[in-house]
């Protein structure tokens, strides 16, 4: 079992800190331990009272943890005061332990949570120790001494912080930006990390990313390796965040428990469809190449989140029959209509495509069916691929979601019809309304 350390505050809304640490560390398959440098009275509104545990019970409960267990990784998140930074900084200097500093100073809803002057130490102690610093953009600014206006600026931020010998990891999610674009400062070069701008980071967002690249440190992983794995991990999160009180939402850090459990049911679910669709679909409906049949995760974002057959469904001896099981990332042509129908309504996580066919696509209009339909190939500069503009601008060209779009020309494959729908069941009663 691997274990991890974090060094931080307590959320008692259980959103950030140290309980969003251990919820982000198990769902990476890591043990968590921890060490509570300060009790907070907060929720997602505000941040009412912070008590500080004191430089001694802070001492006592990090060197209990490392004189029992073999820790992979450690992170340090809201450490408050300048005497809890000495106090971590005189335990860890001599401990050559990966480690992550989370440089909380600011609570997401805006409330302080730290000490005045808690940068100048944080420059001055923590940051030469560590592996890795994650500052978001406020707090690049107070360790850099500089105002972030760009991306030069932001470059330039991560010279200073990283000239005291660490990596830099600057999240753009505050920056003026259509995306989001964060940067990894390592010994003089940069890479940079382009995503999707999501409505809001959420509470906890920081912690968690954090907590992420300390899990996949103390599996092994380099710092790039991990900041990869860490960060389409948050993007997840985000995109899952849920309410628990008034103000913000809370980032879900247990969104790959939750995904790898979702993963049977998506599994379960198509499996059974299928064998449906099989006593039911027409073998003449079925094209050439066969016909598949794909099923989303929840905030699906890559093939590999899509399951679908590992062959297709075929006509064989007048039947629609398929060939081979179920599995994720086994069909890039339909994945790519769903993951492009749910940028425009996360619950379209279903579809499957039939032989293009007139009739039966003028049987689908006269039943109500929504059909739209594409022409051409031709692909803009700035588009992935044919199907991906050619899906998401008829989309766009619809005044209700479409459940079909079909095309007659070529557009990647040959011409045929795909039908959309929130699950397979819906797709099998679609199915039954043309029979």
């Amino acid at each position: 079992m691997y274990k991890a350390l974090t060094i931080a505050g307590s959320d008692s809304v259980g959103g950030a800190g140290i309980q969003a640490d251990l919820k982000a560390f198990a769902s990476l398959g890591v043990h968590g331990c921890c060490a509570i440098t300060a009790i907070t009275a907060q929720n997602t509104t505000a941040v009412d009272r912070i008590q500080n545990v004191g430089a001694e019970m802070l001492r006592a409960q990090i060197e209990s943890v490392l004189d029992d267990v073999d820790i992979g990784a450690v992170k340090t998140g809201m450490l408050y005061s300048d005497e809890n930074v000495h106090v971590v900084n005189d335990i860890l200097s001599s401990r050559e332990l990966p480690l992550v500093v989370d440089p909380v100073m600011m609570a997401g809803v805006g409330d302080s949570l730290s000490i005045d002057g808690l940068a100048e130490v944080m420059i001055k102690v923590m940051i030469p120790l560590c592996d890795v610093v994650t500052p978001n953009l406020s707090e690049a600014e107070l360790l850099s001494g500089i105002d972030i206006l760009d991306e030069d600026d932001a470059m330039r931020a991560c010279e200073i912080i990283g000239s005291h010998g660490c990596s830099v990891y600057l999240k753009g999610g505050h920056m003026d930006s259509e995306d989001v674009v964060d940067f990894l400062y390592q010994g003089a070069e940069f890479t940079r990390f382009r995503y999707p701008r999501l409505p809001t980071a959420g509470h906890g967002g920081g912690c968690t990313l954090s907590a992420y690249i300390t899990a996949n440190l103390a599996k092994g992983k380099d710092v790039l390796g991990s900041i990869m794995s860490a960060r389409d991990e948050i993007q997840s999160s985000i995109l899952t965040m849920f309410d628990v009180g008034k103000g913000m939402k809370v980032v879900n850090p247990l969104v790959g428990l939750q995904r790898r459990a979702e993963g049977i049911e998506v599994l379960h679910r198509l499996r059974s469809a299928i064998g449906s669709l099989e006593s039911v679909l027409p073998a003449s409906w079925l094209p050439l190449s066969g016909s598949n049949v794909v099923y989303a995760l929840p905030a699906a974002r890559t093939v590999e989140d899509v399951a679908a057959l590992e062959s297709r469904i075929m006509p064989i001896r007048g039947n629609a029959r398929s060939i081979g099981g179920v599995a994720f990332g086994t069909s890039a042509h339909m994945a790519t209509v769903t993951l492009t129908a749910m940028r425009y309504d996360p619950d379209m996580r279903s579809s499957m495509n039939i032989r293009y066919d007139e009739e039966l696509v003028n049987l689908m209009e006269e039943l109500g069916l929504v059909v739209a339909c594409f022409e051409g190939n031709h692909v803009p500069d700035g588009s992935t691929t044919a199907l991906d503009w050619a899906v998401s601008n008829t989309i766009e060209a619809c005044e209700e979601f479409p459940d079909v779009i079909y095309d007659h020309h070529d557009v990647g494959e040959a011409a045929m019809v795909r039908i959309l729908g929130r699950s397979p069941e819906e797709l099998i009663q679609k199915i039954n309304l043309l029979l």
